[in-house]
Formats: C-alpha cells, structure tokens, sequence
C-alpha cells in the first residue's frame, strides 16, 4: 500500500470515528423511573413539587412512573418537571413523597445507537490498520497469515 493511501485511510478512521460520536447523539434517550416512597427527601434531589401543581401531561407521565412503569422518551421536553434539570424528582401526592429520578442514556438498540457503534468499531479498525501498516511493515496481521 502506497504511503499516500495509508494516510488516506488514517484520516478515513478519523472521519468514522468523529461521525460515529455526531451520530451518537441521536441515540440518547431519557428515561423516568420511580425510586419509590420516601420519608426524607435526600440532598441531591432537584426538584419538588406538588403533584395537582403539574401539567396535566406531566401528572400523566408521572402516574405511570410511580406505577411502577420506565418510561423513556427521545425529547427531553417529555420528561416531567423543568425540562432543563436532570436527576431526582419529588413529588408530593396524597401526603406522600415519591422520589422519581429522570436520567439520560444512550440506547445501542437504536438505529442511531447501531450505527454509531459500527462506525466506531470500523474507524478503529481502519486506524489501527493505518498504524500498524505505518509503523510495523514487517508484522502481518492476523487475517492475512497463511
């Protein structure tokens, strides 16, 4: 392989693995889960709010989550409370605090999830191939011995 097509195929690694990062980012998804019923509300908690002082399309999602249902979204702006804050909700209903935390996670099981993962892996592969080519001539890879 010539040093000018070596080179290329550096630089096509770094290209997989930069689009593999932008494409990453349409594999977050948020998530809502209930911790259940507390008698103390913890110091890292964000937020706490009365339940009737929700929107209607917040109570709804909340209700399903302190049921005991994960709900995941992939607008952050579905997430119940501020849409701006992460972490741990509470929520007071019925004279009890519900401790729901709302988090954000990357899903591999997307479209976007898998190709960001497959891009990665090639980018890795064409760079390490671009450097072994580079650096180690006299060493063969490992699917090209006889």
């Amino acid at each position: 392989m010539t040093e000018t097509a070596n080179y290329l195929l550096f630089f096509a690694g770094v290209f997989l693995l930069t689009a593999a990062t932008v494409v990453g980012v349409g594999a977050f998804e948020y998530e809502v889960t209930s911790l259940g019923v507390v008698e103390e509300i913890p110091d890292d908690t964000e937020t706490l709010v009365a339940y009737d002082r929700l929107p209607e399309r917040d109570r709804a999602v909340v209700s399903r989550a302190i049921d005991g249902e994960r709900l995941v979204f992939r607008d952050p702006s579905a997430l119940p409370g501020e849409p701006e804050r992460r972490g741990k909700l509470a929520v007071t209903r019925d004279g009890e605090t519900h401790l729901l935390t709302r988090r954000v996670f990357f899903n591999p099981r997307t479209s976007f999830g898998t190709a960001s993962l497959a891009m990665a892996a090639a980018g890795l592969a064409a760079l390490s191939e671009s450097v072994r080519r580079q650096h180690f001539p006299h060493r063969t890879a490992y699917w090209a011995r006889r």
